[in-house]
């Protein structure tokens, strides 16, 4: 998570919600490599208002890396952030993930064309937030920690597909970004299945071994924090309905999962809503929700 004290040294990442499987990975790979980002799924405090926390960012960050398809490029939220960094005098990275036309004000940028060739894209662009005059590069040296192995990532993408759709994107992306090795990040994936041989498939991924699946999960619903949980059931069943109009029925499982590490009712209603990529039909959720 992104502090006060560098967050006026980090790019904010402007994407649509359409796009959060690419936008993540992107995000993923800039801060492996250093650079210091402020991503709202990753930086948000589960405390804080959303719209608040994205003008924050947006106010405080010395930049703006923005994700271009056809679906930013019509976004409003996108349209307002790009407005904001660029009267505030901020540099604007802009980044084509699929042809479209750019928006008038960053016609005339250098724009980084990630259509065809991602490594040469990621490289470009670390190049670009490097000697942009924006310190976005961190000085810390890199965390010891062991790299995951794209092979493993998208095997782990293609298992959790299997059993959650394509809501299993978000999962693998953010624990991509959260973990330290492989070990951990199937550990954490496997918490979001409930049979004991699909946890032993996520496990293998990383080489462990059966011994090992059987380690509780940390957000397992029968875990001592699901118990802890502010929400009441009722709330969480409420929430869930909702949500399945937008994510089928497998609404009511992630409901449960987000809820035991919830700290309020506000706080689920932002992770569920988070979850929701169309940015209309989340304005509907959250609106409905709120209305409970």
């Amino acid at each position: 998570m992104t502090d006060e004290a560098t967050l006026t040294n980090s790019y904010f990442l402007s994407y649509s919600r359409a796009d959060e499987s690419v936008a993540l990975r992107f995000a993923t790979d800039l801060r492996t490599n250093g650079v210091g980002l402020w991503v709202d799924q990753f930086d948000i405090r589960p405390s804080e208002h959303w719209d608040r926390a994205i003008e924050r960012a947006v106010r405080e960050c010395c930049g703006l890396i923005v994700i271009l398809s056809p679906r930013s490029v019509t976004s409003d939220n996108v349209a307002d952030e790009i407005s904001y960094a660029i009267d505030s005098g901020k540099p604007v990275l802009p980044v084509m993930i699929e042809k479209c036309t750019a928006p008038l004000r960053i016609t005339r940028m250098q724009m980084i064309d990630a259509t065809r060739d991602y490594g040469k894209a990621l490289r470009q662009c670390l190049d670009a937030v490097g000697s942009g005059g924006c310190s976005a590069k961190t000085v810390a040296p890199a965390p010891a920690t062991e790299a995951i192995d794209p092979e493993i990532v998208r095997k782990a993408r293609d298992q959790l597909t299997e059993i959650l759709g394509p809501i299993a994107g978000i999962f693998v992306d953010k624990a991509a970004a959260h973990s330290g090795s492989a070990s951990e990040f199937c550990r954490q994936l496997a918490g979001q299945v409930d049979g004991e041989s699909d946890k032993e498939r996520m496990m293998a991924l990383a080489g462990n071994s059966k011994a090992r699946v059987a380690a509780p999960p940390a957000r397992q619903a029968s875990s001592p924090a699901a118990a802890k949980s502010s929400v009441s059931k009722a709330e969480v069943d409420r929430l869930a309905d909702l949500l399945c109009h937008h994510l089928g029925p497998i609404a009511s499982l992630v409901a449960r999962r987000e809820s035991a590490e919830a700290t309020s009712v506000g706080d689920l209603q932002q992770r569920l809503s988070a979850l929701i990529s169309d940015e209309s039909e989340r304005a509907e959720f959250v609106r409905r929700a709120t209305a409970g």
